[in-house]
C-alpha cells in the first residue's frame, strides 16, 4: 500500500502558500475599494490579519486531522495483513511439523515392516505383478528353500512350482486386489527337488514403485500327511468297526438261538423234575418219612429256582440285544402300579410306598419298567421281617443331572461289599434268608448303562438301604405326593 509520508508537508505548504497568497491578493483589493479611510483600513487590516491566522489555523488543522485518520486506517490495515501473515506462517510451521512427524512414522513403519519381513520364522518373499520375478525374500526363505538371495532375485515364483501347478499359478495372480488373499494351498518345490505343500497368503504393496504381492508360506507338509493318516486310519477304524458290527450281529443271533435253547430245552426237564417229585409227594407221600418229603420238597423248590433264574438270564440277554426305544416315560405312575401289584402279592403286610408325583423321563419304557420292577421288589424283598415297612420312591437333582432313587427301612447291607452289589450271581444274603437269584441289580445296572446312566447305592446293616440311579439327562423335579 502506497502512503503519502513524503509529500504531505510540501502539499500542505503548497495549500498554505496558495491560500495566504489568495487571501492577501484579493483581501486587500476589496478592502481597497470597499473603504476609503486610512485609520479604518489599518484597523481592518489588522483584523484582517488575525481572521487570516485563524482561518489558515483551522484548515491546517482539517489537513493535518485527514493526514493522520489517513495513516491511521492505514496502520490498521498493516496490522490486520500482519496478523493474517502470522497465521499462515503458524499454519506453515505445523503442516512442516505434521509432516515431518509423516515422515519420521513412515519411516519407522517401514523399519518395522522390514524387520517383520526379515525376522519373520515363516518364509516370504515380494515378487513383481508384471513379471512374476522376485523382487525381495526374507532369511526364513533362503534356510527353507536352500536357494541363496542372489539365486532367488533371478527367479520367478513359477521356479518354485511343478511345472504341472503353473497354469492354476498363473489364474490366480491374475486376480488381483488390494485387500489379503487367502489362495489356499499350493505345492512348492525346494532347491534339492523335494515337494511341500503351502498355505499361502498374499497382499497388494508398492515395492520401489512397482505393483508387486508380498506373500507368506506356511509349510504344511506333516500337518497335511497327518490328517492323511488320520482318514486312514479313520478308514481302517471304519472297517474294524463293521468287522466288528458284523461278528457282534453274528453273537447275537447266537445269543438268540442259544436262548432259545435254553427256554425250550432246559424247562422241559425242569417241569418233568417238579412234576414228577409233585407227583411222588401226592401218590406216595404215605410211603416215605418226613425226611423224604423233605428232599422232594426241596427238589421242587430247586427246580422253580432254577426256571426263575433261566427267566433271569434270559431278561438279562434281552436287556442287551434289544433295541432302545427313547420315549416319556411316567416314573410316578409306573411305581405307582408296580407297588400295587406288590400289595396284591400279600395283602396282609402292612407297608407304606411314598411315591413323588410329576417324576418322568425319556427312556425306553419296558427297560425302565423292569428297573422299577427289581428296585421295589428288592425293596418289598428285604423289609419282608419288618413291622412297619416304608418304601419310598423319588427325584432329586445332582450334579449328573436328574437323580431317581428307591429307599428302605429294610435289612440294608455292609458298605465294604457294596462292588458286588451289581454283579451277577453275588449275593449278600443268604438263599435260606432271602430268596433270589442274583441277576436282578444286573439287570438294572444294564438298562441304566444303556441309556447313558450309572448305577449305584448306599446302605446300613438293619437300617435300611437306598439305590439311586441317573438316565444321562436332567429334568425339574415336580412336587411330590404320597400312595
Amino acid at each position: 500500500m502506497k502512503l503519502p509520508y513524503h509529500t504531505m508537508p510540501f502539499r500542505i505548504a503548497a495549500y498554505y502558500a496558495l491560500c495566504a497568497g489568495l487571501w492577501i491578493l484579493l483581501s486587500d483589493r476589496l478592502l481597497g475599494v470597499a473603504v476609503r479611510d486610512p485609520d479604518l483600513i489599518t484597523s481592518l487590516e489588522t483584523a484582517k490579519g488575525w481572521l487570516f491566522v485563524a482561518v489558515t489555523a483551522l484548515l491546517l488543522h482539517v489537513v493535518v486531522r485527514r493526514f493522520v485518520d489517513e495513516v491511521m486506517r492505514r496502520e490498521e490495515l498493516l496490522r490486520e495483513r500482519n496478523e493474517e501473515l502470522c497465521m499462515v506462517e503458524e499454519e506453515l510451521r505445523q503442516q512442516l511439523d505434521e509432516s515431518e512427524r509423516a515422515q519420521q512414522e513412515l519411516r519407522e513403519s517401514e523399519e518395522n515392516y522390514r524387520l517383520l519381513f526379515s525376522s519373520n520364522p515363516h518364509p516370504m518373499c515380494v515378487f513383481d505383478l508384471e513379471t512374476l520375478a522376485f523382487l525381495e525374500v526374507n532369511g526364513s526363505a533362503i534356510q527353507h528353500y536352500g536357494y541363496s538371495r542372489e539365486e532367488f532375485l533371478a527367479m520367478t515364483i513359477k521356479d518354485i512350482r511343478p511345472p504341472e501347478d503353473v497354469p492354476s499359478l498363473m489364474a490366480i495372480v491374475k486376480r488381483v486386489d488390494s485387500g489379503p488373499d487367502r489362495v489356499g494351498v499350493w505345492r512348492h518345490r525346494k532347491k534339492d527337488g523335494t515337494i511341500i505343500s503351502v498355505e499361502i497368503t498374499s497382499h497388494m504393496i508398492d515395492f520401489a514403485g512397482r505393483r508387486a504381492k508380498v506373500i507368506l508360506c506356511n509349510d504344511v507338509t506333516e500337518r497335511i500327511r497327518a490328517k492323511e493318516e488320520i482318514l486312514r486310519l479313520n478308514a481302517e477304524l471304519e472297517q474294524r468297526v463293521r468287522q466288528r458290527t458284523a461278528e457282534l450281529e453274528q453273537a447275537n443271533r447266537e445269543m438268540e438261538s442259544f436262548s432259545y435253547s435254553v427256554s425250550h430245552d432246559l424247562r422241559a426237564p425242569l417241569r418233568h423234575i417238579d412234576g414228577f417229585s409233585r407227583v411222588l409227594l401226592e401218590d406216595c407221600g404215605d410211603q416215605l418219612n418226613q425226611e423224604g418229603k423233605g428232599y422232594l420238597t426241596r427238589i421242587c423248590a430247586a427246580a422253580n429256582r432254577m426256571g426263575q433264574l433261566i427267566d433271569d438270564l434270559l431278561q438279562l440277554a434281552s436287556v442287551s440285544r434289544s433295541e432302545l426305544q427313547r420315549r416319556p416315560v411316567d416314573f410316578s405312575n409306573l411305581a405307582r402300579t408296580i407297588a400295587l401289584e406288590l400289595k396284591q402279592t400279600d395283602p396282609e403286610r402292612e407297608v407304606t410306598f411314598t411315591i413323588a408325583g410329576g417324576v418322568s423321563a425319556q427312556g425306553d419304557p419296558v427297560l425302565l419298567r423292569v428297573v422299577l420292577e427289581n428296585l421295589l421288589g428288592n425293596a418289598w424283598k428285604y423289609t419282608g421281617k419288618n413291622h412297619r415297612t416304608a418304601i419310598e420312591f423319588g427325584a432329586v437333582e445332582g450334579e449328573e443331572g436328574r437323580v431317581y432313587f428307591v429307599r428302605d427301612n429294610g435289612v440294608g447291607f455292609d458298605m465294604t461289599y457294596v462292588g458286588k452289589l451289581f454283579t451277577p450271581f453275588q449275593r449278600l444274603h443268604a438263599m435260606d434268608e432271602f430268596e433270589g437269584t442274583g441277576i436282578g441289580l444286573a439287570t438294572v445296572r444294564r438298562v441304566v448303562e444303556r441309556h447313558g446312566g450309572r448305577a449305584w447305592a448306599e446302605g446300613t446293616i438293619g437300617a435300611g438301604a437306598t439305590f439311586y440311579f441317573t438316565l444321562g439327562e436332567s429334568h425339574r423335579l415336580a412336587e411330590g405326593d404320597e400312595g
